[in-house]
C-alpha cells in the first residue's frame, strides 16, 4: 500500500494484497516480545498465589490491548503516516506498561492507568476515522467508539478511587470492552472479517510467545553452564516445548474456523470463542517458559523440583492442552477426515493425566528429573496419538478413494492376487447348523478358506464374516459355478478356477 500523507481506511477484503501481515504489524508484536520477558521475570521472582494473580492481570491488560489493535487491522487496511504515529503511540504506552507490571514504585497505579489510556486512546482515533469515511461501516465503529470510550472513563474515573477498590473498577471497565465483540454477534452486524489474515496474526503471536520460553531455557543454560544435568533438564524442557508448538502449529494454525461447531451454530460466536480462548493460552505458554527456566535451574538429578515449580509446570500444561481442546471444538483439523472427538480426545486425556502426575510426581521425595519426564512423556504421547489418528484417516481415505476407482473402472486387485487353490472340503455352514438352517448355498473366503452361506440364505454369514474380519473375496462352493466376487469393489470375476 503506498504511503501518503492522509488516506482513508479501507476495507480489507477490498484492499490490495489483504491477506498479507504488514511490517508494522511485525514491528507492533516485536513490543510484545520485550512486555512478555518482563512480565514473565517477575512471575519467576514472585511464584505464589499473589504473584501469579498479578501476573494473569497484566497479562490479560496487555493481551487486549494487542488483540484490540489486530482485530482493527483484520477490519480495515491502512498504513499512511497518522495510522502509523497511531501505531507508535501505542507501542510506547506498551513498553511503559511492560515496565510498570516488572516494577512497584510509589504511584504506579496511576501511571498504570495512563499507560493504559494511552494505549487504546489511539485505537478510537482508529475507529473514529474509519467513522468519517465509510458509512456502510459506521455501525461497526460507531459501537467500539461508545464501548471502549466508556470502558476508558472508567478507567478515568479509577484515579479517584482509593485503595484495592481501584481494581474493582478495572475489572469493569475490561469486562465492558470484552462484552463489545460479544455484542457485535449477538446483533449479527455486517463485519468485514479477513479470517486468514487474522489466524496468521494470532498465529504469529503464538510462536512470539513460545519464543520467549526458548529464550528463557538458553539463558538459564548459560548462567550455570553446560554440564549434563543442564543437558537433560534442557533436552526435557525443549521437548516438551517441541510438542507444544506441534500441538499448535500441526492442529490449529492452519485449520478453518468452523461457521457451525458443537459450542455454536451461529460462525461470528465461534469466531469469537477462538480469539479468546487464545488468551488462556498464550498466558498459560508464557507461565510455562517460567516453568521451563525453573526446571533447568534445577542443580542435580537427585534434587526434586520445588513445589510451587512444580505446580506451574502441571497447571500451565494442563490449561495449554484444555486450550487446545476448544479450539479444536471450533476448527476443521487440516488433516482430512480427522473428526472433533479423535482431536479433542488426546489433550483431554493427557490433561487430566498431568493433572493427577502433579498429584503424585511433584513432591518433595520425587526427583526432579523422574517427575519431569514423566510429565514431559504425556505431553509428548498426545502428539503420538494424534499423529495416529491423522495416519490412519490418511490410510482409510486413500483405501476408499482407491477401492472407489477400482470399482469405476471394473478392476479389482483384491481378485487378480489371488492364487487360486482346491475348495475346501466342506458340505455345509456352521453358522447355518447351529441355528438349525439350510443354507441356500455356500461361499468360502478366498483369505482364510471359512464357509458361510450365500445372501440369499437368511443368516448370510459368508456376508457377516467379511464384515467382521474385513476378508473382501469369496468364491462359490458350487458345482456349477466358477467365480469369485469382491464384496468391496462389488465385482465378479468368472472363471476363476479355471485362471492360471
Amino acid at each position: 500500500m503506498p504511503l501518503t500523507k492522509w488516506q482513508h481506511p479501507a476495507p480489507r477484503h477490498e484492499a490490495a494484497e489483504d491477506g498479507r501481515v504488514t511490517w508494522l504489524e511485525l514491528f507492533f508484536d516485536l513490543v510484545y516480545v520485550a512486555a512478555l520477558i518482563q512480565l514473565g521475570d517477575r512471575l519467576a521472582d514472585d511464584i505464589s498465589w499473589s504473584g501469579a494473580g498479578a501476573f494473569v492481570g497484566v497479562f490479560v491488560i496487555l493481551w487486549w490491548t494487542w488483540t484490540g489493535t489486530t482485530a482493527f487491522t483484520n477490519r480495515f487496511a491502512v498504513d499512511d503516516i497518522v495510522h502509523r504515529l497511531l501505531a507508535f503511540v501505542q507501542m510506547f504506552a506498551v513498553g511503559n506498561l511492560a515496565v510498570l507490571a516488572a516494577t512497584t514504585p510509589d504511584n504506579w497505579r496511576a501511571w498504570f492507568v495512563g499507560a493504559y489510556i494511552t494505549a487504546r486512546l489511539p485505537l478510537l482515533i482508529m475507529y473514529w476515522r474509519v467513522d468519517r469515511v465509510s458509512a456502510e461501516s459506521r455501525a461497526i465503529s460507531r459501537h467500539f467508539i461508545r464501548w471502549f470510550g466508556g470502558s476508558l472513563v472508567l478507567w478515568i474515573a479509577s484515579l479517584a478511587v482509593p485503595g484495592d477498590a481501584r481494581f474493582m473498577v478495572w475489572g469493569l471497565a475490561l469486562a465492558i470492552e470484552f462484552a463489545a465483540p460479544a455484542r457485535v454477534v449477538s446483533r449479527a452486524s455486517e463485519t468485514p472479517i479477513h479470517d486468514e489474515h487474522f489466524q496468521e496474526r494470532y498465529a504469529l503471536f503464538t510462536i512470539i510467545v513460545l519464543g520467549e520460553t526458548f529464550v528463557k531455557t538458553l539463558t538459564e543454560v548459560s548462567g550455570r553452564g553446560i554440564s549434563i544435568e543442564t543437558q537433560v533438564f534442557g533436552g526435557l524442557a525443549f521437548l516438551m516445548l517441541i510438542a507444544i508448538w506441534w500441538t499448535y502449529f500441526d492442529d490449529v494454525a492452519d485449520a478453518h474456523i468452523r461457521s457451525s461447531s458443537a459450542l455454536s451454530e451461529l460462525p461470528g460466536r465461534n469466531r469469537l470463542i477462538w480469539v479468546y480462548t487464545h488468551l488462556p493460552l498464550a498466558a498459560a505458554v508464557t507461565g510455562f517458559g517460567v516453568a521451563a527456566k525453573k526446571v533447568v535451574g534445577v542443580e542435580g538429578f537427585g534434587d526434586a523440583l520445588e513445589t510451587n515449580y512444580g505446580w506451574l509446570l502441571v497447571a500451565t500444561l494442563v490449561v495449554i492442552l484444555l486450550a487446545v481442546a476448544v479450539l479444536d471444538l471450533v476448527t476443521a483439523s487440516p488433516h482430512y477426515a480427522v473428526n472433533a472427538p479423535e482431536r479433542v480426545g488426546p489433550r483431554v486425556a493427557a490433561a487430566g493425566a498431568i493433572a493427577i502426575l502433579g498429584l503424585v510426581a511433584i513432591a518433595p521425595e520425587v526427583n526432579a528429573v523422574v517427575s519431569v519426564a514423566l510429565i514431559a512423556a504425556v505431553v509428548v504421547a498426545q502428539i503420538a496419538v494424534e499423529v495416529l489418528f491423522a495416519q490412519k484417516s490418511e490410510f482409510r481415505i486413500n483405501r476408499q478413494v482407491r477401492n472407489d476407482i477400482e470399482a469405476i473402472a471394473g478392476v479389482c486387485t483384491h481378485i487378480e492376487a489371488v492364487t487360486p487353490s482346491p475348495p475346501p472340503d466342506a458340505t455345509g455352514c456352521d453358522a447355518c447348523a447351529a441355528e438349525g438352517v439350510e443354507p441356500v448355498q455356500l461361499r468360502w473366503c478366498l483369505v482364510c478358506g471359512h464357509v458361510g452361506c450365500c445372501d440369499d440364505t437368511p443368516g448370510q454369514h459368508a456376508r457377516k464374516h467379511h464384515l467382521e474380519t474385513g476378508h473382501p473375496t469369496i468364491a462359490s462352493l458350487e458345482r456349477s459355478a466358477d467365480w469369485a466376487y469382491c464384496y468391496l469393489h462389488d465385482v465378479s470375476a468368472p472363471g476363476f478356477m479355471a485362471r492360471d
